[in-house]
């Protein structure tokens, strides 16, 4: 079986591993649920790595995919509505749900598994539900359920869909994983990313809708500063030891970008990070972000005329302890600058389009976020740690496109480019 499990695994789309080799495989865990069994599968990979990964097969076939078969999605969406168990007594998947859970979802309602997706599998029922499955199984909190659990329970936060449910992995060490993580489905919504360049391709400029944006995404940061007695949402002051292991991070990750570039970096783009770019966040301060913030992780409702924030998983491929630390919710404002970047690039747009929309996004955020203690305190303190953060998330995509997608590379190098412009010149580029 493993030879050709492992065959199997390393031609899924949900594999996240795709430049290792897959050097052992080896079944942890069988767990029946409904007409098919769930496999837990440990990989080794060529680099000594090992990863655990979640494997449903029908009973028909070893190799055919279960969530395929909409009479086991409903089996697992059964464990969420019932608080449901599968298993044995210290190996079982667990189901909760949450207040977006709905009353009276039809048995019959149709189950869609979506297309297109890299490391994880969602499902559909009806218009009311999508559930996203996890396909790498990793021990500790995650932080899409936690922070999922926080807006929809704790604060009510009205521009994300609410939680659903969730299933859980409960280990014979007593250790959880996520396993799925169920939301509400918005009514008259659409991918951000596919509305923007749409909106583009029609020669709308979309600044009011940006401008939205930039309020709601200031209205996910002031919910998440708010008080709590909970010490993984609590805000804490930034310090200047945090300010140095940024600074350093952001070093790092220029380092990166400079080695992706065959060894040297663009003109204009200094080698040395200075720690002055972020040090006026000194006394602000740091908090629970989204973490991965773009326009393909908002939700544009009615056209345009409002947008939901989604997913909150983080980068996937980072530890879950460095996901839930706590930092500048900035690093979400940059993130969403550099989509507005991608999006120039990709529609493409007229001449001028960038700097407007990173203006009216910019606009909209700071009306929204007001005296945020999250903010500096002076405007040049805000426009220059901004440049920064857009430093080391231009510097990232470079080493991403380098190694996934060389003919891309060009975008995130025209960013950096104008950081860091921005970044001497103590001014954001396109902010008001």
């Amino acid at each position: 079986m493993s030879p050709t499990l492992a065959e199997w695994i390393a031609g899924q789309r949900w594999f996240a591993a795709k430049s290792r080799r897959i050097v052992a495989t080896s079944v942890d865990e069988r767990i029946a649920v409904g007409n098919a069994t769930i496999h837990l599968v440990r990989v080794g990979l060529d680099d000594g790595s090992i990863h655990t990964y979640v494997v449903p097969l029908r009973e028909a076939s070893e190799l055919s995919d279960a969530f395929d078969d909409p009479a086991f999605c409903r089996a697992l969406l059964d464990l969420i509505a019932t608080t449901g168990r599968a298993g044995r007594e210290r190996s079982a998947l667990l189901g909760r749900p949450s207040v977006g859970f709905p009353a009276g979802l039809p048995r019959d309602a149709p189950v869609r598994r979506l297309t297109g997706e890299q490391s994880n599998t969602s499902v559909t029922f009806g218009d009311a539900l999508i559930v996203k499955h996890f396909r790498r199984l990793v021990a500790g909190v995650n932080p899409e359920l936690e922070i999922s659990r926080y807006l929809s329970e704790r604060v009510a936060f009205p521009h994300t869909p609410r939680l659903a449910g969730a299933l859980e992995y409960l280990a014979p060490d007593g250790t959880l994983a996520a396993f799925a993580i169920a939301h509400e489905l918005v009514a008259d919504s659409r991918d951000g990313w596919r509305w923007l360049l749409d909106r583009l391709s029609r020669g709308d400029d979309s600044g009011p809708s940006l401008r939205r944006l930039g309020e709601r995404t200031a209205a996910l940061h002031l919910a998440l500063a708010r008080e709590t007695a909970d010490p993984g949402f609590d805000v804490e002051s930034v310090t200047a030891a945090d300010v140095m292991g940024w600074t350093q991070a952001v070093q790092r990750q220029l380092d990166d970008a400079r080695a992706a570039l065959g060894g040297s970096l663009p003109n204009g783009v200094g080698a040395r990070v200075e720690a002055a770019g972020l040090e006026g966040l000194v006394g602000a301060v740091k908090q629970r972000h989204h973490g991965d913030f773009h326009l393909g992780q908002t939700l544009a409702v009615g056209d345009g005329a409002d947008f939901f924030i989604i997913d909150f998983e983080g980068e996937p491929l980072r530890p879950l302890d460095e996901r839930r630390r706590k930092h500048t919710p900035l690093r979400d404002v940059a993130g969403m600058l550099r989509s507005l970047g991608y999006a120039a690039a990709s529609a493409p747009a007229p001449a001028g389009w960038e700097s407007r929309a990173r203006a009216a996004f910019l606009e909209g955020y700071r009306a929204a976020a007001g005296p945020a203690p999250f903010l500096p305190v002076d405007d040049q303190a805000f426009t220059r740690a901004l440049a920064v953060l857009e430093v080391e998330k231009a510097a990232y995509e470079v080493v991403y496109e380098a190694n996934n997608r060389p003919d891309w590379v060009a975008i995130p190098v025209r960013g950096l480019v104008s950081a860091s412009a921005a970044l001497r010149s103590g001014r954001a580029a396109g902010a008001a």
